[in-house]
């Protein structure tokens, strides 16, 4: 057996007997079954494998026959050496028990099958997918295995630790342990063993008649706003919230609140801190959040705020909340189902099925929505959305119709049914009786035989267009030949994305240069109350997600799908026209593609998906044996500081006095030799050629010397300052030496501190943020220097020139918190920036200070500065 590199590092981790509990996380075609299959068999005893659903199951048995060459069985009984079940064959409750424990109300089989595993003596548990486990029968496997103290565990999983939520990363723990291996995608797509992907985005607007819809809630969205932030109460609502210490606020509170202040209805608290998540537009949610508290304080107030707080919950559910005992509730989430099923979506899925089979002959796309045939819609929503709006049957139906993809011959496949086109219909399924024209649907039991033949059909390239169900094609189902997949489904689970795009990251032997292009379908109305819904579930779905960005960076979250694109503020019109200019290319240079900022990022995306070569570079320069990421800095802005240039030293004043007493010195040496000459003529030249060298050397001097002491430092200076500062108060191993800074072709600049792991790799750019950034509530302050007038003056060659005035950064909260930290931090910014004091602000001096600079920026207000923090690989 030749294994992989990653699969045969987890073996020789599992191999290690100082413990019975394995935990490996490999991802998607990262060869988890063989490496289960491969330790299980080296060890004595009944082997178990448990797995999701009969498809993941079958694989197990044919894994084990074909590694071992012994039968396999799916037995209840465990008449074999090895069995592989389901979990729902253990995990089957008696509806009718009422006991206390998990264990106690399984059903007579379930038990018994718990009694075959105890009486199997030294036993294998191999727990594929095993985050089923946490989300499902977490309580019963904790029972189960209290009670098979001495059996060996190997969980199996694609989802990665740092995606798993506090509870689930707690159960994790106390069953298995520490992680045995881990490998996350981007190495394993490094080392060959996934195809190279990248991850787009298409945007859409809602229909016209949706349109007319949101319009509907928009107003009524304003009279509630204006409701709420009426004077009628006996504490108006905006009063109310300048009351409290905003250090008792909540999260969600307190970032609403913030919001709130930087659009000016209220002045910014005291301790409050302004982040890339409070630089947007004040949405329906944020008054909301901030009135929850205020209007529980007036429901038990004088009989007339009462009913004002009556009269506001009438209102709500107009608005999708609710006002319950509790507090402000979400109610049917109207707004978010008309995005997430906006009948603009199929139509966009379309497009990109279009564009991918025109441009790549060997393309294989699988479409994946949440479900076969649309349940009924709340009546609020009667003709507003198509009734089957969003379903695998209307999407194919919008394939069908469109010319471009006739060729590709579209087939639905669903847990009940398959369709396609009639005559495409009859060819793949020779055996059925295939009545009509056009779309044609089957339904009925063939459910198995109908997904192997177009199974089959797409691998062979007879279909290359796959309309799926998530619950069927999303998770167990294999098809090497899949080169994309177009996500319409609402699910935003760790476990449902890298699951879903699993599906198109398996090499294929047929076409060894595979590049996978991955896209999610959004629609967005960021003029509308809610309208980033489809949005931020978005970026939910690609929060600890890594792919390649158009730089060629493997990062996390929407950055990858368009570095413009931010996880706080939705793209629209006014985000995006706000985005730095130098950034992209002018919509003049891409026919077709006009002003609208979303047509834009579409055209972006599609150009993005045709250059594969560029994916496939990107990650072939992305290191196969990092195992973690590190946190980058990013700043772009018109007026930012210098990135990489060396600042040159200054010379030391004596050895400048020394030049000119040189100079001075060179010209008397002439006059002596003058008159040695008896010529006063050429006395009088040599004078006056020693003069021009002596001057021109001290005016060279105080060009040095003026340039040295007045050049702005550079972005790579304030990271070093930084860098230094951690490392002498021992919160990183390495210092400036670990500081690397890279230009992009857009002009942004990028800084990360190599050689350290991702916790300090966060300390570090948080701490460089707080230095670039506007000057908030610090602790303390630190000076630089500045110098505006650039003009060169003779008397500068004896000194250094005096700076004009000085600006004031903030101190790093991490090195703050002790007079002896921020000295290590002046020392520091004296080395690398230039001479500098730390003041504290609860000095007079610091007072004054900061209540001059509070929300200004070190650089200006004009720099349009922009600081933000990406994950990269």
């Amino acid at each position: 057996m030749r294994w992989r590199r990653h699969q045969r590092e987890a073996l020789d981790a599992i191999a290690i007997p100082d413990d019975d509990r394995h935990w490996v996380v490999l991802p998607p075609g990262g060869g988890k079954t063989l490496v289960g299959v491969g330790a299980a068999a080296g060890w004595d005893g009944k082997i178990v494998a448990f797995g999701p659903n009969l498809a993941i199951v079958a694989q197990w048995r044919a894994a084990w026959e074909a590694f071992t060459g012994e039968k396999a069985t799916s037995d209840r009984e465990l008449p074999t050496r090895f069995t592989a079940l389901t979990y729902q064959t253990l995990a089957v409750f008696d509806s009718e028990s009422d006991g206390t424990s998990a264990k106690t109300r399984l059903h007579p089989n379930g038990l018994a099958l718990v009694e075959r595993l105890h009486a199997a003596g030294p036993i294998t548990l191999v727990l594929d997918e095993c985050h089923h486990l946490l989300e499902v029968w977490g309580d019963l496997l904790d029972e189960i295995l209290a009670d098979l103290p001495e059996a060996r565990i190997v969980a199996l999983t694609a989802t990665p630790p740092e995606l798993l939520t506090t509870t689930q990363a707690e159960r994790v723990h106390r069953l298995f342990g520490t992680i045995t291996y881990q490998a996350g995608i981007p190495a394993l797509v490094a080392e060959g063993d996934l195809a190279p992907f990248a991850e787009l985005a298409w945007f859409t607007r809602p229909t016209p008649r949706e349109d007319e819809w949101l319009d509907t809630r928009s107003v009524r969205a304003a009279e509630l706003i204006t409701e709420l932030t009426s004077v009628d109460t006996y504490v108006p609502l905006l009063t109310w919230v300048q009351m409290w210490d905003f250090r008792d606020f909540s999260p969600e509170v307190g970032d609403a609140v913030v919001r709130l202040a930087l659009a000016g209805h209220l002045d910014l608290p005291e301790h409050a801190h302004v982040f890339e998540r409070h630089r947007q537009d004040v949405t329906l949610t944020d008054w909301l959040t901030v009135a929850d508290l205020w209007l529980e304080a007036l429901s038990t107030a004088e009989p007339e705020q009462r009913a004002f707080a009556r009269r506001i919950g009438d209102l709500l559910p107009g608005v999708g909340y609710r006002l319950t005992k509790t507090g402000i509730k979400p109610g049917v989430p109207l707004v978010d189902r008309v995005l997430s099923r906006s009948a603009s979506k199929s139509a966009a899925a379309a497009e990109i099925v279009a564009h991918t089979v025109g441009d790549d002959p060997d393309a294989r796309v699988l479409v994946l929505t949440d479900f076969s045939t649309a349940t009924a819609l709340p009546a609020d929503l009667d003709g507003v959305i198509e009734p089957q709006s969003g379903s695998a049957r209307w999407l194919l139906e919008a394939m069908v119709a469109d010319e471009r993809i006739a060729q590709a011959r579209p087939v639905m496949v669903t847990g009940t049914s398959v369709g396609a086109e009639a005559s495409v219909l009859r060819e793949l399924l020779p055996d059925e009786t295939i009545t009509g024209e056009g779309v044609v649907v089957l339904e009925g039991t063939g459910a198995s035989r109908w997904l192997a033949a177009a199974t089959d059909a797409l691998n062979r390239g007879w279909t290359r267009c796959l309309v799926g169900t998530r619950g069927l094609l999303g998770e167990g189902w294999d098809a090497r030949a899949v080169s994309g997949v177009i996500d319409l489904t609402s699910a935003t689970t760790s476990t449902a994305i890298v699951q879903t795009r699993g599906r198109s990251l398996r090499s294929d032997p047929q076409h060894p240069d595979k590049v996978a292009v991955n896209w999610t379908v959004t629609c967005v109305a960021t003029d509308r109350p809610q309208g980033d819904a489809d949005y931020r579930r978005l970026v939910r779905k690609h929060a600890g997600w890594f792919a390649v960005d158009e730089e060629g960076d493997v990062v996390d979250g929407v950055a990858h799908l368009d570095s413009r694109l931010s996880p706080d503020v939705a793209p629209g019109d006014a985000a995006v026209e706000q985005a730095d200019a130098k950034a992209i290319a002018p919509p003049s240079a891409h026919p077709g593609t006009g002003a609208d900022p979303l047509a834009e990022l579409n055209a972006r995306a599609l150009r993005r998906a045709q250059d594969t070569q560029a994916i496939r570079t990107a990650w072939a320069a992305v290191d196969p044996g990092r195992h973690h990421p590190v946190s980058t800095l990013r700043v772009v802005g018109d007026r930012t500081p210098r990135t990489t240039v060396a600042r040159r030293e200054a010379p030391p004043p004596v050895l400048a006095r020394s030049a000119g007493l040189a100079a001075a010195g060179g010209g008397l040496v002439a006059l002596g030799i003058g008159v040695g000459l008896d010529s006063l003529p050429a006395t009088l030249i040599l004078l006056m050629v020693a003069l021009v060298i002596g001057g021109g050397w001290w005016l060279f001097r105080a060009r040095t010397v003026r340039r040295a002491v007045t050049t702005p430092p550079s972005t790579s200076d304030y990271a070093r300052a930084v860098a230094d500062a951690l490392h002498a108060d021992g919160q990183s191993p390495v210092g400036a030496e670990g500081v690397v800074v890279e230009i992009t072709a857009g002009g942004e600049t990028r800084i990360h501190l190599e050689g350290v792991d991702e916790t300090v790799t966060e300390v570090f750019t948080d701490a460089l943020t707080e230095v670039l950034g506007m000057i908030e509530q610090p602790r303390y302050l630190i000076s630089r220097p500045v110098w505006d007038d650039t003009t060169v003056h003779l008397v500068d060659a004896l000194r250094p020139p005096t700076p004009d005035r000085e600006v004031w950064h903030q101190v790093p909260s991490t090195l703050a918190t002790l007079r002896s930290r921020a000295d290590l931090f002046a020392e520091a910014w004296t080395r690398h920036v230039g001479p500098g004091r730390a003041v504290f602000v609860g000095t007079p001096e610091g007072t004054g200070l900061l209540q001059a600079l509070k929300w200004t920026s070190p650089f200006g207000s004009d720099a349009g500065l922009s600081v933000v923090t990406r994950r990269h690989w």
